[in-house]
């Protein structure tokens, strides 16, 4: 049965070997076996972000809502101030509807003139749990075509 992390008192957030809480995204086997797996709460939290990010919404089978538009901002006209707001209110928003658990803390916004002339930019996100926010991580995601 499935625990809903916003409210539940998490008390896994100690490193351990037995309860495997999910897979890792991008990441290698770290037991010999196909994935590589989380055993805390908030690696697992940080693995369910990143894929939350690099999915392009209409690309998850069976939930076509699934996932972020921040592909969509990648080849608008870079406006200082402008595209840092608008990345921040589309990870917002899919946090909020599909990672309920997690607080974004803040949202930095990397394009350097040598992003722009190749149309990416980097995306550093600092989040905690909802239900523990003393405990804060960061991902750090680059999104490009």
């Amino acid at each position: 049965m499935a625990i809903e992390l916003g409210k539940v008192n998490v008390t896994d957030l100690a490193v351990n070997d037995y309860k495997v809480l999910g897979i890792g995204i991008n990441e290698t086997s770290n037991a010999g076996g196909v994935f590589a797996t989380n055993f805390t709460t908030l690696t697992q939290a940080k693995s369910n972000l990143t894929n939350l990010i690099l999915t392009k919404k209409g690309e998850r089978v069976a939930q076509p809502e699934f996932g972020c538009d921040i592909w969509k901002i990648l080849f608008e006209q870079i406006v200082d101030g402008e595209i840092d707001y608008e990345v921040e209110r589309v990870i917002s928003e899919a946090v909020n509807i599909w990672l309920p658990y997690l607080e974004i803390n803040e949202i930095i916004v990397d394009y350097n003139d040598e992003y722009k002339d190749a149309n990416k930019f980097g995306v550093e996100i600092n989040f905690s749990l909802k239900s523990n926010r003393n405990l804060s991580e960061s991902v750090t995601i680059n999104v490009n075509n």
